[in-house]
């Protein structure tokens, strides 16, 4: 817990040369945080008596997996993003299309020693847990043949009496992003949408900003009101206070920032890379194409011609919301797990 509070700490404190310490890429890294977690795991591991299997999380895991091994364990591992071959892919798309914002995805574009980690990881899992459906293509893209389960994240818990977000017409459409701003979370789209549209929609940005300036950064906070970080709470009560979540995102597992959104019944505007279009497309909002800036000014600007159409997809938010908690992603785990140890015992 030390640690990673001081990683934490880190990462909001000024100048950007301390915030790098703790990104991913510096010394106090979440890998720094987790080489210390394993440690204590394989002591505990090697201290019980026969145990059945380890789970562990993505890049976090090997070490403890080779301990688990050679106790000829099953090693669960859940993979909460898409294969990093996939992700290199969409990288360099953005370096073509969007090239501007390329500076942010160099340790996207070349193979690095967490690359390394996870593919030891994937060769010994005995079995996976995937998010969504654009994780298990790239896994199995990537040539993982083994045993994988999907088991998509949830939604927080819908408010008790939670009403359906209405707009009146009047003023701006108020537009929020939630992510990191960087290329891969498509803000190049974000910032294309929002020019087309000018004064028609007021668009705000919540997210970690890059740790250098560069172009098209400043272009952005020039463009969009951005209100820095903020803790999850008060994001979730920022989305009740807009019309539209726009995530335009190039790749990633399954948004959780999606998934609160609908939550508090925010419609949405969403890509495939998302992870989330399967629940959006079903009438919570729009899927669009990857780096499509027009096809995201076409949908809100269907948001500007019917404001009705605000309250109609909040409330099919909600729907989706409550029925896609986080109670089916528990009992699926417990399900799964109970599996394996029927299939250990009867061995």
């Amino acid at each position: 817990p030390t640690s990673e509070l001081v990683r934490n700490l880190l990462l909001r404190a000024q100048p950007a040369a301390l915030r790098r310490l703790a990104s991913a890429s510096g010394p106090l890294s979440p890998h720094w945080v987790a080489e210390q977690v394993e440690t204590k795991a394989i002591k505990t591991l090697r201290g019980l008596n026969q145990p059945d299997a380890v789970y562990g999380y993505s890049t976090f895991a090997s070490r403890v997996f080779i301990a688990a091994r050679e106790r000829n364990m099953e090693n669960i591992l859940e993979v909460p993003h898409v294969h990093w071959a996939t992700t290199r892919h969409w990288a360099e798309q953005l370096e073509g299309l969007a090239p501007g914002w390329a500076i942010t995805a160099r340790k996207d574009l070349t193979r690095s020693k967490v690359h390394g980690m996870e593919d030891l990881e994937l060769a010994l899992a005995t079995r996976l847990i995937s998010p969504s459906a654009q994780v298990t293509e790239s896994l199995r893209a990537a040539g993982v043949k083994g045993h994988i389960k999907e088991i998509p994240y949830g939604c927080p818990q819908v408010s008790p009496g939670q009403a359906p977000l209405t707009w009146d017409g009047n003023g701006p459409l108020k537009v929020l992003f939630v992510g990191r701003i960087v290329g891969m979370k498509g803000i190049a789209d974000v910032v294309s949408a929002a020019k087309a549209l000018s004064s028609a929609v007021r668009v705000t940005a919540i997210g970690q900003l890059p740790g250098e300036t560069f172009p098209a950064l400043e272009d952005m906070l020039g463009t969009v009101d951005y209100r820095g970080t903020m803790p999850r709470s008060e994001i979730l009560v920022e989305m009740r206070k807009h019309h539209v979540l726009l995530l335009p995102s190039i790749v990633e597992g399954r948004s959780l920032a999606a998934l609160e959104g609908l939550s508090q019944g925010l419609p949405a505007v969403v890509t495939a890379g998302s992870g989330v279009d399967d629940l959006v497309a079903q009438g919570a909002g729009a899927v669009v194409d990857r780096f499509a800036p027009d096809q995201i000014a076409a949908e809100l600007q269907r948001f500007l011609d019917d404001p009705g159409l605000v309250q109609e997809r909040s409330a099919k938010a909600l729907e989706i919301a409550r029925a896609s908690g986080w109670g089916p992603f528990r009992e699926g785990i417990a399900q799964f797990l109970q599996e394996i140890g029927s299939g250990v015992r009867g061995r």
